[in-house]
């Protein structure tokens, strides 16, 4: 029950990284909605769910895409574990820790994706993708407060509704 939860949200996640992010992109860099849901998950819910919505996720963006097939996924497989590993190690109320854990996980998404783009001899692209790299951060940390603060009030109710 809990997985198909997180293959909604994700969903919904690609939905609006599909339909709402492109209209509000400025010069052509455009935030990845998806990967701050990922972050995010993986914070307030571990490395298990960090997996799974960077399996969800990533696999989602990889079928609307036009880029090569496991782009997405594999990057935010990564990220969703790596990521949650610090789950347990963090203040869960910090609005810091969002912040600097996306523009962590912006710099080895965009790592991942340029030897990803090398392997499969795509290295024409890399340089377009390190100058977005920077925005994109700006981006990410805009929307990673508000993202966070859902994740985390979601855990908190289902907190209170396991417990009372």
């Amino acid at each position: 029950m809990r997985a198909l939860i997180w293959f909604v949200i994700m969903l919904v996640s690609v939905s609006l990284q599909s339909t709402v992010i492109p209209v509000i992109s400025i010069g052509g860099v455009r935030p990845d909605f998806v990967l701050v849901v990922v972050i995010s998950a993986a914070l307030t819910r571990g490395r298990e769910t960090g997996l799974l919505c960077g399996a969800f996720g990533g696999i989602l963006q990889d079928l609307l895409s036009a880029g090569p097939f496991g782009l997405n996924a594999l990057a935010k497989m990564l990220l969703g574990l790596l990521v949650g590993f610090f789950e347990r190690k963090v203040n869960q109320g910090n609005l810091l820790l969002p912040l600097v854990a996306i523009a962590a996980g912006t710099v080895g998404a965009t790592l991942v994706s340029a030897l990803f783009l090398l392997s499969y001899g795509f290295g024409a692209s890399i340089p377009a993708l390190f100058l977005q790299m920077v925005p994109t951060i700006a981006y990410h940390i805009l929307l990673a407060a508000p993202v966070h603060a859902a994740m985390l009030w979601a855990k908190r109710r289902q907190a209170s509704n396991l417990g009372g």
